[in-house]
């Protein structure tokens, strides 16, 4: 009957210790007001650094350009687009979206040939600092480069800069790449057409050479082939040699009056709440360390508490200690005053 009043108490006992040593929500606030001056100061010192190193980063403007496909052509592919049926065209239809004239655009002005001519005609090297590698210049320049189109098909082409004028001449300078290339893209369609019909020509003067040969049907149409093969090298020859704009711009940058915002405000912001997740943890961690010493020296600690491992010697051990040292030294109490008298010395 003992023992089994003794294993209920024992078990009464190890339920309450489990209790003691859970930790509350109490205990967070109390190690985070424990530690208070260190979470204070650590928050302190990042927004403060934060916001000196934006202030003291170096003015950056900005300057904006856009331009369309020229009206003609968005009317040719409206037209064909349009005179699509449903069903099964509608899949052609999406095609043509996904392939405007506008994703072109926009494909050319991120390839390599533009951001080269660029970074040559500024000679970005030398202003980015980069003496050795073109390509860092060239990632530098796709950094503060932004190319969006509008669902109205307008591209829109932003730069970034510390000079505001060297911004705007560079924005302008992209629609002046984005020409030169799609010229030499529709030069080089234009030649290949050239080169077919002066070869389609030839044959047909050599057939119309020995035309005593051929019958007079066959001959007359050879003669209206020729002439529908001369007036089209024509019209190709001048296709290839036109130098017309091939897109349209519709604002071309300026020279911006202000200064791009540096986000100050939402940067030291941004810091003071990463800053203060980064403390707390640190709190916690330094009272995980710190009663894990303090159970080392046989001295454990409640969470949370201000008190020391060395204050033990000076005041009441019950203040000092856990509950459940406390309730591990009354068992072991009990279990001696329960001893038979037979083993007692």
């Amino acid at each position: 009957m003992d023992d089994i009043q003794n294993h209920g108490w024992d078990s009464q006992k190890h339920r309450q210790v489990i209790q003691d040593d859970e930790i509350s929500l109490l205990d967070y606030f109390r190690v985070i007001y424990k530690h208070r001056g260190m979470i204070v100061s650590f928050c302190a010192v990042a927004v403060v650094t934060t916001a000196i190193v934006v202030l003291c980063l170096p003015k950056t403007y900005s300057a904006a350009t856009s331009v369309v496909p020229p009206i003609d052509i968005l009317q040719k592919e409206s037209a064909l687009a349009g005179g699509l049926g449903s069903g099964k065209d509608s899949i052609l239809r999406k095609a043509i979206d996904v392939t405007s004239i506008a994703d072109m655009y926009v494909g050319i002005l991120e390839s390599r040939a533009v951001a080269d001519a660029i970074v040559d005609k500024f000679d970005l090297m030398k202003v980015y600092g980069d003496k050795e590698y073109k390509s860092d210049a060239r990632k530098k320049l796709i950094k503060n480069t932004t190319i969006k189109v509008s669902d109205e098909g307008i591209v829109t082409i932003t730069v970034r800069d510390k000079d505001p004028n060297r911004a705007a001449a560079m924005a302008n300078a992209y629609v002046d790449e984005l020409d030169q290339q799609n010229k030499r893209l529709s030069s080089g369609q234009a030649t290949s057409k050239r080169v077919f019909l002066e070869n389609r020509l030839k044959e047909i003067e050599r057939q119309l050479s020995n035309i005593v040969n051929i019958p007079a049907r066959e001959a007359r149409i050879k003669e209206m082939l020729y002439e529908l093969l001369c007036q089209e090298y024509e019209l190709a020859k001048i296709e290839e040699v036109k130098s017309m704009p091939t897109i349209q711009v519709l604002d071309r940058a300026i020279v911006p009056e202000t200064k791009m915002p540096r986000g100050t405000t939402k940067k030291t912001a941004l810091a003071g709440v990463v800053s203060l997740m980064l403390a707390v943890f640190v709190a916690f961690g330094r009272e995980y360390f710190a009663r894990i010493k303090a159970i080392e020296a046989g001295q454990p600690l409640e969470f949370g508490s201000d008190a020391g491992p060395e204050d033990a010697n000076n005041g009441d051990f019950a203040e000092l200690t856990s509950k459940r040292k406390i309730i591990a030294t009354q068992r072991k109490k009990l279990a001696q005053e329960n001893k038979p008298c037979s083993q007692e010395p």
